[in-house]
Order: C-alpha cells, then structure tokens, then sequence
C-alpha cells in the first residue's frame, strides 16, 4: 500500500533526525581526537559539523512544522513530531558542545596539554555508545534501554568527578598551570553535559514510542 503524504513526512523526519544524531556524535568523537591529538584539521572539521547540524535542525523543524500544519498528525503521530523536534534540538546542541571543545583544541596547537588524556578521551567513547543507543531505538521505533543510558550517565559523572579531583590538585601544586587545567575541567565538564542530554534523548524516545514519561536526572 502506498505511503499516505503523512506517513512519508515523518519518515523524512526520521531519517533527517538520525542524520543529525550521526553528525553529533561525530562531532564529539572529532573535538576530542582534536584535543588529544592537537589536531587542528580535525578542530577545523567539528566547525563544519556544527554549521551543518544547525542548518539540519533548521531543516527539521521547518518539515515538523509544515507536517503539522498540512496534514494535521494526532495522537501518536502528533507525538512523534513533537519528539522529533525536541530530539533534533538535542542533538544539535550537542554538536555546540562539541564545537566547544574543538575551540579549547585550538589554544593548544602551539603547547603541550597539561596532562596525557586518558579519561576525558573515555567518556567521548561512552557518549557515542549512548548516542548510538538512541538511535537505534529512533530507527526501529522502540524504547531504549533507559537503565543502561543512565548507568552509562552516571559513570561519566563519575570521570568527571575523577577528573575535577585530579585537576584540582594540578592546579594546588602548580598555580602556574590553573589556565590549562581550567581549559580540561571546562571539556570534562562539557562531555558530562552531552551525557545528560544524551540520557534524556533516551527518555524522550521513550515517550515518542509508549507515551508515558521516563524521569531520568
């Protein structure tokens, strides 16, 4: 049976909502290779995915919204679209986030880091399989394993925590290099926000699929 106007726009959705998620996670991964590797090719490239996952997520809500209008989705339709204008959003700031974090790369192109980076490049790996988990679940139009997205949350608040300590005392026997531990404290802290968001996502799909709320911190 053909595919109604309806059923093909959210489709359209759908595929353009993975394609962003993709380019978030790319983007995470790249901004800490950047980091790591003081890569300013790769620092260069997460900008490029930032610009690209703005203009998707513009593209997104302009098709949610004509879907809307046009065909006037209700019930689980209409939750879908509202999900995948939030989702889209999600993903999208966490493409800034990465940005941000490939902006910290770049004072780091002349001088060496502070400290080898061992788990900040260990909660970028986490992120990408929570991000992978979200959307498998938006491709197959079931729930994610929320228990599983947020275990993973909490141990990148537990590198994170890891982390801040350890920069801490850097930071108490070195006031000269307060600057550069500040810079990874501030990465640390931007990648243990993408895991919250990336949690969330997990909730929201949730709540697209069987339309009951997942409370996740």
């Amino acid at each position: 049976m053909p595919r109604t106007p309806l059923e093909r726009g959210m489709e359209k959705i759908r595929r353009e909502v993975i394609e962003l998620g993709g380019i978030a996670k790319q983007a995470v991964l790249l901004s800490v290779e950047a980091l790591k590797e003081r890569d300013m090719e790769k620092a260069s490239r997460v900008g490029e995915l930032e610009e690209k996952s703005d203009l998707l997520n513009l593209d997104i809500d302009e098709s949610a919204l004509k879907l809307m209008a046009l065909q006037q989705p209700v019930a689980r339709d209409l939750r879908f679209v509202n999900a995948m204008i939030k989702i889209s959003d999600n993903f999208e700031r966490i493409a800034d986030l990465a940005l941000k974090i490939a902006e910290i790369a770049q004072k780091y192109e002349e001088k060496e880091l502070l400290k080898p980076l061992i788990d900040i490049p260990r909660m970028a790996a986490t992120i990408a399989e929570m991000i992978d988990l979200d959307l498998e679940a938006i491709e197959r139009h079931e729930s994610p394993d929320t228990d599983k997205l947020v275990e993973m949350d909490d141990f990148l608040d537990d590198l994170y925590n890891q982390i801040y300590n350890e920069l801490i005392s850097y930071m108490l026997r070195d006031p000269r290099r307060i600057d550069d531990a500040t810079d990874l404290l501030f990465v640390a802290r931007y990648l243990e926000r993408i895991g919250d968001i990336a949690a969330k996502t997990g909730a929201r799909v949730v709540y697209m699929v069987e339309g009951r709320r997942v409370w996740v911190k």
